[in-house]
């Protein structure tokens, strides 16, 4: 019970940050949605992530990895059909300079806005179990 509650708090805080840094998802509702967005991202990653990339395996061999960014894409885009509140759209990175790297203004389109979220919100988790144990 208590890695449930921790999953679905993490996934929520991940869905916030990720709302801050990237303007293509848009959550409504506020804290409701943050609740029930984190609820359906544990259930996608625990239930369904494994389910699909034991489906996807040859491709995800193939692709060295990379498949597994379209599968979780995919699980924000069922989470985005199942629950109208949390929106993903095209938008404009507005770029950034960051010691002396710098990312120019581009545009992001739909799927590509899927994918740029979905592996924001895997980092933000993997930063936080990373910081924080597991």
């Amino acid at each position: 019970m208590k890695t449930i509650l921790r999953n679905v708090l993490l996934y929520a805080f991940a869905l916030y940050v990720t709302s801050l840094l990237l303007d293509g998802l848009v959550l409504q509702d506020g804290v409701r949605t943050l609740v029930i967005g984190g609820i359906l991202l544990a259930i996608g990653f625990n239930i369904i992530k494994p389910i699909l990339s034991v489906i996807s395996l040859p491709f995800n061999l193939l692709s060295l990895g990379l498949f597994s960014i379209l599968i979780t894409a995919f699980i924000l885009f069922l989470i985005t059909l199942i629950y109208p509140p949390i929106e993903v759209k095209a938008f404009t990175f507005t770029g950034i300079s960051f010691w002396g790297i710098e990312v120019h203004k581009f545009y992001v389109s739909y799927l590509l806005s899927y994918c740029l979220i979905s592996v924001t919100i895997y980092l933000i988790t993997k930063l936080i179990n990373w910081l924080f144990g597991k």
